[in-house]
């Protein structure tokens, strides 16, 4: 194994020689230090590439020493563990952790084998390397994982897609683990997710803002005229605390809604660009409200549907392109992911999942529509219900075909840049191995070549050797910093497209609104609240008759909406035009007051309230009139 150069920051020669004799007769070079210029001056001349560090130091704290050095391109990509025998308490813990991103923090005293566990494996050949990523990934096509296992995957992982998160949390929940989950955003953002032994008892994010308020109102538990008094009365309570100690909560309604906030929070984290991770195992406490591994069912499901978009998947299942599916460890025909909206809206969906088929057969077939397909699927094998088989050793020339033909419409119309990004995403290989994100692409292309098969596969070999050498070349910073730019303006004019679109359907010019929403998904589509105007659109031409959606296809876009787009009046709204298409006229009209409490200038969701009075009144007069009719008929023949 090749050694790695770690550098011990530490004001305990006793200590710090233990450690470095340790890993030295594991064949690493060490150095080591009491003071923290001295080690500023070795990370950056010795190429440092791993540092312990004491938190106690001669005139300064170990945090602040890395929190400064990580400010610093050589002290960015360095793996860090923090150690103290004072400052151990769980709160310092975790706060530490986060702001210094560090790998892990060992409490004093601790066994010299538990600080060599934490230096991650090294000297392996290209071929034999697995990215953490990549392993993660790897389980999809796993019968069985133990905890152990479970955990090493986790500890291993640094730079991720904010779309990994929820399988990260799924397997956090599952091995029963406890410890802080540290998450840092491209933007410097830190949130931080707490686990006692499988359940989520906190999440920390960097944006504060809290739904409560909202939250209370939209799942029914108080008025917005109750909300209003609380407020309105000075008080050092909480507003959970002044609403129950006022008679207007009950405490178990109150820790309902504490748990949809941490969802709602946690759906926040699950964003469209890389992040960096690192979990810290150590002991927190079960509180209440939490979400445990019953919950975090409902809550997969609604981030999967509503957060990760379907470019991510077509990119990230082309590598199971020809695996068969079977089912996985936690299959059972009554598991209650069957029966939410994702899996329960494909008939026959279960069936197709353990038929033999391999993915590309099943996709190729469109026996569903495509995106809810992959992101049931996501949805199951996150949960490890399904899981992939083998690949067919024996591919038909059509499905090689078919399936080098889906490579080529993945890379059509990006340049260099994105293609290689595709491939990162493809491998599930960190983005800084570009050598190895080759060598992993053309194993996927790996097949047996004559007449049109060889000619597709040169062809998407060719532009995979492109985007390989650009990057190698240097220029993709420029690049990356050019395409950005272009990729803010294209935000930009979707988001004052989106506001022409909002006022269009509120004026009832159903057409326009949804041409324009249609061209603001496409250029961006994980805009906000997208899905829940694309409904309404269509619930519009349904009404007007000049499209033939179905009630099926806008329960789909509804149920695509995130947590946190749902936590709106329009939501509501929306939902309120679906319940009156589908017939459901009682349900229909409290949607549309929920929606009004929630927003009371919502001028559309009055006038649907007094569009359905209306229409009951006239009822009503018809009723009466006939009758009317009918007795004065009655007494004129009588006469």
């Amino acid at each position: 194994m090749a050694g790695l150069k770690i550098l011990i920051l530490e004001d305990d020669s006793t200590q710090s020689e233990a450690l470095a004799l340790a890993f030295q007769r594991i064949g690493h070079e060490v150095f080591k230090t009491d003071k923290a210029e001295e080690a500023r001056a070795w990370v950056k001349l010795k190429k440092i590439q791993m540092i312990f560090v004491d938190c106690l130091l001669p005139g300064q704290s170990g945090v602040d020493f890395v929190e400064s050095i990580r400010k610093t391109p050589e002290g960015s990509q360095l793996q860090v563990v923090l150690m103290s025998g004072i400052f151990t308490d769980s709160g310092f813990v975790k706060d530490a952790l986060r702001s210094t991103a560090a790998l892990a923090f060992l409490k004093k005293p601790f066994d010299l084998k538990e600080a060599i566990g934490l230096i991650p494996a090294s000297g392996l050949s290209l071929e034999e390397k697995v990215s953490p990523r990549k392993a993660l990934y790897q389980t999809f096509n796993r019968g069985t994982v133990s905890v152990r296992e479970k955990r090493k995957l986790i500890e291993a992982l640094d730079e991720i897609h904010g779309y990994d998160l929820p399988f990260i949390y799924s397997l956090l929940v599952e091995s029963k683990m406890s410890g802080h989950l540290n998450i840092v955003a491209s933007n410097g953002d830190v949130s931080g997710i707490s686990f006692s032994n499988g359940v989520i008892v906190a999440v920390d994010i960097a944006d504060q803002e809290t739904f409560l308020g909202k939250l209370l109102i939209e799942s029914g538990f108080i008025l917005p005229e109750d909300l209003e008094e609380v407020l309105n009365v000075k008080s050092t309570k909480k507003i959970g605390e002044r609403l129950i100690s006022g008679n207007l909560l009950s405490p178990h309604a109150f820790n309902i809604v504490l748990s949809n906030q941490m969802n709602i929070r946690l759906s926040r984290t699950i964003v469209n660009s890389s992040v960096r991770v690192n979990f810290s195992e150590t002991d927190v406490e079960t509180s209440t409200p939490h979400i445990d591994s019953d919950a975090l069912v409902g809550f997969l499901h609604d981030w999967i549907a509503g957060k990760i978009t379907m470019d991510w998947l077509k990119a990230h299942y082309l590598q199971w392109h020809h695996h068969r599916l079977v089912k996985g460890p936690q299959f059972s025909e009554e598991h209650p992911a069957f029966s939410l909206p994702l899996v329960h809206s494909l008939p026959g969906f279960l069936n197709a999942m353990t038929s033999g088929e391999a993915l590309g057969q099943i996709l190729e077939s469109q026996k569903f529509p495509e995106e809810p397909f992959c992101k049931a699927l996501h949805f199951l094998l996150t949960k490890g219900i399904v899981v992939f088989g083998e690949a067919l050793t024996q591919m038909k020339p059509e499905d090689i075909v078919k399936m080098l033909k889906r490579y080529l419409k993945q890379f059509q119309g990006k340049n260099k840049v994105e293609v290689f990004d595709l491939m990162v995403q493809i491998t599930n290989n960190s983005e800084s191995d570009a050598q190895k994100i080759f060598v992993d692409f053309n194993k996927l292309l790996n097949v047996r070549a004559t007449g049109e098969v060889e000619q597709l596969r040169s062809q998407v070999l060719k532009i995979a050797e492109q985007a390989y050498e650009f990057v190698q070349s240097g220029d993709r910073d420029k690049v990356r910093s050019e395409m950005a730019k272009t990729e803010i303006e294209m935000k930009i004019k979707a988001a004052q497209q989106f506001e022409d679109a909002k006022n269009a359907l509120q004026r009832s010019q159903v057409q326009l609104g949804y041409d324009l929403i249609t061209k603001c998904l496409h250029a961006d589509p994980s805009l906000g609240k997208g899905k829940i105007y694309l409904a309404w659109a269509k619930l519009g031409l349904m009404e007007a008759g000049t499209q033939n959606f179905s009630i099926k296809e806008v329960e789909m876009d509804l149920m695509q909406a995130s947590p946190e787009d749902k936590l709106d009046a329009i939501y509501n709204f929306v939902t309120g035009l679906l319940q009156r298409a589908a017939g459901e006229l009682v349900m229909a009209r409290k949607s549309f007051e929920k929606a009004l409490a929630m927003d009371s200038t919502l001028i559309v969701a009055r006038r649907e309230i007094n569009r359905m009075i209306n229409h009951q009144n006239q009822k009503k007069d018809v009723l009466n009139r006939d009758l009317k009719d009918l007795v004065s008929g009655f007494f004129g023949k009588k006469r």
